[in-house]
C-alpha cells in the first residue's frame, strides 16, 4: 500500500516535510564534524518513527472511512 500524504492532515505533514530533510541533513553535518555515529542513528529513529507515525494514521483514517 503507498502512502498518500494529500489525505493525511496538512498540521501534521508539512512541519515534517520541512523538518525531517533538514533533521537527516544537520545530522550528516554534525557527524562529519564530531565523528560521533550516534547523530546519524537518532537521525535514522528519528525518520523511522515519523514513517511508521504516518502510516498508522493512514491507517486509521482508512478504517474510519470504511
Amino acid at each position: 500500500m503507498a502512502l498518500r500524504l494529500d489525505v493525511l492532515p496538512k498540521r501534521a505533514t508539512v512541519p515534517l516535510a520541512v523538518g525531517l530533510p533538514s533533521i537527516l541533513v544537520g545530522s550528516a553535518f554534525v557527524f562529519r564534524f564530531t565523528g560521533s555515529p550516534v547523530w546519524l542513528f537518532a537521525a535514522s529513529l528519528i525518520g523511522a518513527a515519523a514513517s511508521v507515525g504516518f502510516h498508522l494514521a493512514f491507517v486509521r483514517l482508512h478504517r474510519a472511512a470504511a
